[in-house]
């Protein structure tokens, strides 16, 4: 017997087929829909989607956007110093 799982579960299984594509726009596109999904469900008062809490969720796809290194960098208003 499979375990049933929901929209945010396949779209995230989704987005790391794209990524093994190297199919960065279709990933990044993909991680957006993860993240209204949990935005979604956090606003509705739900903790868990797909039996994970939305805070693994989150983590999850945050760690997936910034290793597709397609953030800005950040402009923090101060100067950095290497060290």
């Amino acid at each position: 017997m499979s375990k049933k799982v929901g929209q945010i579960t396949n779209t995230w299984k989704q987005a790391l087929e794209y990524i093994k594509q190297n199919n960065v726009d279709a990933a990044v596109e993909t991680l957006d829909k993860c993240l209204l999904i949990v935005a979604m469900a956090d606003e509705n008062g739900t903790t868990e989607l797909d039996g994970k809490s939305l805070e693994l969720w989150k983590m999850r796809i945050w760690v997936k956007i910034e290793d597709l290194g397609v953030l800005p960098e950040a402009n923090l208003g101060y100067e950095t110093q290497d060290i």
